[in-house]
């Protein structure tokens, strides 16, 4: 009597990475029939879609990472030689002359690209990789391969998502500097970083679904 409650906790123990290789087979052995015939050429798409918002993000990255939105006292009018001409600015309805645009470092606009904080093609891989559409066109010598890929692409896409919530942290976001100045930004860097690790995940998935379709 105990034999079914022993078997029942052995497959409990089983290792996550096991189960989802065996969700892999399960739903890549389907039969085609329970599938709905435009879902994976639609799934497809989603992930070329994907693809090209992290090209893009790449591609935009500086624009995307830093924000140029702040102002502050031109540091010569601060002179005491130049008290009179601080005073005259000061009066004046144009500021353009007492203050420069400087800038500040921030993740706010990747963490959105990425689809965490707003709607995005990222949003959601993990479930978009195991619908099983999706793994109907992933051939069985290749299911492994797929699966690992599924495994990096989100990992990138997690620890690019925290590295751009720290990036707050970073000295460049906590201290403003002209725009082509050179700037400190550890956690924004560690997120392009991941952001690459992504990609090259990803365009192994392509590889793997559109051979198999």
């Amino acid at each position: 009597s105990r034999l079914p409650l022993l078997l029942l906790h052995a497959a409990a123990l089983a290792t996550h990475a096991t189960c989802r290789r065996a969700a892999f087979r399960a739903a890549a052995l389907l039969p085609a029939s329970l599938l709905l015939p435009a879902s994976a050429a639609g799934e497809v798409e989603r992930l070329r879609s994907a693809d090209g918002l992290i090209r893009e993000l790449k591609s935009q990255w500086s624009d995307l990472t830093i924000d140029c939105r702040y102002g502050e006292m031109r540091r010569e009018l601060l002179s005491a030689e130049n008290k009179e001409r601080l005073l005259a600015e000061a009066s004046s309805t144009s500021k353009s002359g007492t203050t420069v645009t400087v800038c500040k470092s921030s993740g706010v606009q990747v963490r959105k690209v990425l689809g965490t904080t707003a709607e995005s093609s990222l949003s959601r891989m993990g479930a978009l990789l195991e619908r099983p559409a999706l793994l109907q066109r992933v051939p069985e010598d290749s299911l492994e391969a797929y699966q690992a890929a599924s495994e990096q692409l989100q990992q990138a896409l997690a620890a690019a998502d925290g590295a751009a919530y720290l990036a707050g942290n970073d000295y460049s976001a906590q201290t403003t500097f002209r725009r082509g100045e050179s700037t400190d930004t550890p956690n924004l860097d560690a997120a392009f970083q991941s952001v690459s690790e992504a990609q090259q995940a990803l365009a192994r998935i392509l590889e793997i679904v559109q051979a198999g379709g």
